[in-house]
């Protein structure tokens, strides 16, 4: 027998002031409806939460990687940040996707420094001086920073990592008109189509090729972003997603896209 999953996102933070045209504003209701029913499809829900030591027991518990940016124990989480827990119809969590938001002049800053991962930095955390370049234009204002994706092996395939960067994407405009979202990869998947076809980034930038604390290795990463205007266009490419198509229920003649929101540069 079949069960129904719930389609709930319970969006409970306050956000800034919205600047969204009524367009771009049922453009991402619409996205974040129409990716919530193709996880439902999946007879999965999904939950927002802010307890990020939660988040931290089930990467552990699933051996998976821990990020110290969405780390309680490494990082001060202000109240603007959320992760999705993803559950399956017996409530066994099977996926997870966190953002945070930095108000900032330059991200790049919070790059160079380690305090994208540390509230203290790299110093306490390294034995050697560590590089990290900042991207090739300035990245700031209310910037969101996505991380700690990680999906079951039994749920693998079929599209989370895809719906959860584009859902959160389209609440984080909603909710806070966010000029950019960010990640950082490695080169393993920084090779792969998954920063461009799956989390939906067109800039995949190398910023460091050395030791990273994190990990306590070295490594080649890589700096993923997407400005404001980049991410509503890019809505409108998901019904045409190679792989896993998301109806909007837009029309082919609709005028959506109306620029009355500051532009990320501006």
């Amino acid at each position: 027998m079949m069960l129904n999953a719930a389609v709930t996102i319970n969006v409970f933070f306050n956000g800034g002031t919205m600047q969204l045209s009524n367009a771009e504003f049922g453009l991402l209701q619409q996205s974040i409806d129409a990716i919530m029913h193709k996880i439902a499809e999946l007879h999965l829900s999904v939950v927002t939460e802010s307890n990020f030591d939660a988040l931290q027991a089930f990467l552990a518990a699933n051996d998976a990687d821990r990020n110290p940016t969405f780390n309680p124990a490494f990082s001060d989480i202000e109240r603007d940040a959320f992760w999705f827990r993803v559950i399956d119809d017996r409530g066994a969590t099977v996926a997870c996707h966190a953002d945070r938001i930095f108000r900032l002049d330059d991200f790049g800053d919070l790059l160079e420094s380690g305090r994208l991962w540390y509230r203290d930095g790299f110093g306490p955390h390294s034995p050697v001086d560590v590089r990290v370049d900042r991207p090739s234009i300035r990245v700031g204002g209310t910037v969101s920073h996505s991380g700690s994706l990680y999906v079951h092996p039994r749920s693998r395939g079929c599209g989370l990592s895809l719906y959860l960067p584009y859902l959160s994407r389209s609440v984080l405009l909603r909710n806070f008109h966010t000029t950019y979202h960010t990640g950082v990869v490695f080169k393993s998947l920084a090779s792969s189509r998954v920063p461009t076809a799956n989390y939906g980034y067109p800039h995949v930038d190398p910023c460091l090729n050395g030791f990273f604390p994190p990990t306590g290795k070295s490594e080649l990463m890589y700096f993923c972003y997407i400005d404001q205007r980049e991410s509503l266009r890019q809505l409108l490419d998901l019904p045409r997603h190679p792989e896993f198509p998301v109806d909007l229920g837009l029309r082919s003649d609709r005028k959506v896209l109306e620029y009355s929101a500051v532009g990320a540069n501006d």
